[in-house]
């Protein structure tokens, strides 16, 4: 606790809150801080009782609350544009309901990096999320050429740690963005090597992963067909949200049902992977898929780091 500011102050409120004896001159090069800013050092001079107004040994420690959603996040930054002096012991809190969510696959929703003099301790009472990987295309056909689709996309990170940190997840997720499904395949009738597709179904898209608050995973486009009559269009994949993973899409019908393309796999909820799209049924087989789901993202990344006083509800791998 800080000594006193102005008026009396005695040689043992010093010694109490410092523990150097009854001596002055065995104060000089002790550290401290204020309560707003340090280390400070006593000077190596004359030390008088007034230089003691306002010190105390321990660090103090800056509070601060995030209460609105963020994206791409910098706990540091999020520190000091909340007024921090950079050298105080932070406690941060994550608000109820509040999103830090990643844009993208290729960044963390939340990196805790640089330096904390006083340490850091961060509570987490919303969410954490990654953005979910994108759904994959499914397959498709004309009469005489066949069109790849493709498998869906990884999901992204949600917590990136290099520095020491406590975190208090009691009442918290930290979730990786979930895996988008990967596309169905393209089923026939004909000849492809020659050319002659008489008729086919495209696959379904795949649905995009779980996401983060920031940015949806998109659904996959269907494949094309070639269609007999009666028949129905295969269906894009689902978008993917912050509340959940989106659907696979329906492989297309050709034919009187005799020709099905195949469904586009479902996207992964946080910290899963995407379903892989099927093969579809009928006709003379499959052809251009299907195509497998992407992985999830982490969790979190930079665990040897982390104090843990709570782990919460943690989805996605921990490394």
């Amino acid at each position: 606790m800080p000594l006193p500011s102005s008026g009396a102050i005695s040689i043992s409120q010093i010694q109490t809150e410092f523990g150097r004896g009854n001596n002055l001159n065995a104060y000089r090069g002790t550290t401290y801080y204020t309560s707003s800013a340090g280390p400070f050092t006593f000077s190596s001079g004359a030390i008088s009782m007034s230089n003691f107004y306002g010190t105390q040994v321990n660090a103090p420690t800056f509070s601060f609350t995030i209460s609105t959603n963020q994206t791409d996040a910098n706990l540091r930054t999020l520190a000091v544009n909340a007024g921090w002096n950079q050298s105080s012991a932070v406690v941060a809190t994550i608000g109820s309901g509040v999103y830090i969510s990643a844009s993208s696959t290729g960044s963390a929703a939340l990196t805790i990096s640089g330096s904390f003099p006083g340490g850091v301790t961060l509570i987490n009472n919303g969410f954490i999320a990654g953005r979910g990987g994108n759904g994959g295309n499914g397959g498709g056909t004309n009469a005489t050429t066949s069109f790849p689709g493709s498998a869906g996309s990884a999901g992204g990170g949600a917590l990136s740690v290099s520095v020491a940190v406590t975190i208090n997840n009691t009442s918290g997720t930290i979730g990786g963005g979930g895996g988008g499904g990967g596309g169905g395949a393209a089923r026939y009738v004909g000849f492809p090597s020659k050319g002659n597709i008489t008729n086919s179904s495209g696959g379904g898209g795949g649905g995009g992963g779980r996401s983060s608050a920031a940015a949806n995973a998109t659904g996959g486009t269907a494949g094309a067909g070639r269609y007999g009559s009666p028949f129905t269009v295969a269906a894009n994949g689902g978008t993917g949200t912050n509340s959940a993973a989106g659907g696979g899409g329906a492989g297309g019908r050709s034919l009187n049902n005799t020709v099905i393309g195949g469904n586009g796999g479902g996207g992964g909820g946080w910290g899963s992977a995407g379903s892989t799209g099927t093969a579809g049924s009928g006709g003379d087989g499959s052809i251009q898929g299907p195509y497998g789901g992407g992985s999830a993202g982490y969790a979190v990344s930079g665990n040897t780091n982390i104090s843990w006083s709570a782990f919460g509800t943690r989805l996605g791998s921990i490394s």
